[in-house]
């Protein structure tokens, strides 16, 4: 399983970003994951607690940015700062 962020990219300039998406589908496929329900006319998303309703005809783009894996992530930052803290304390700090 890979993870995504998903930019979905209105006419109007705003974007939509859904962060952290799981899928085993292909990347172009990936923004399927980030959706609620995908209809004809409209993709419905939760972002944040947040109901968002985006009608298809005024997307412009959707982008698709694959991250690591956020469990990954947490466990490489959590081994860096006990590394930190290691050598701070052999130095007498």
């Amino acid at each position: 399983m890979k993870y995504y962020d998903v930019t979905f990219h209105g006419v109007s300039g705003r974007a939509v970003i859904k962060r952290t998406v799981p899928s085993d589908k292909e990347p172009f496929d990936a923004w399927q994951d980030a959706c609620a329900k995908v209809t004809e006319e409209e993709l419905q998303l939760l972002v944040n607690d947040t109901y968002v309703v985006i009608a298809r005809k005024l997307l412009a783009r959707i982008d698709i940015e694959e991250v690591k894996d956020p469990i990954e992530e947490a466990q490489t930052r959590k081994d860096e700062l006990t590394n930190v803290i290691n050598t701070l304390s052999n130095m007498g700090f």
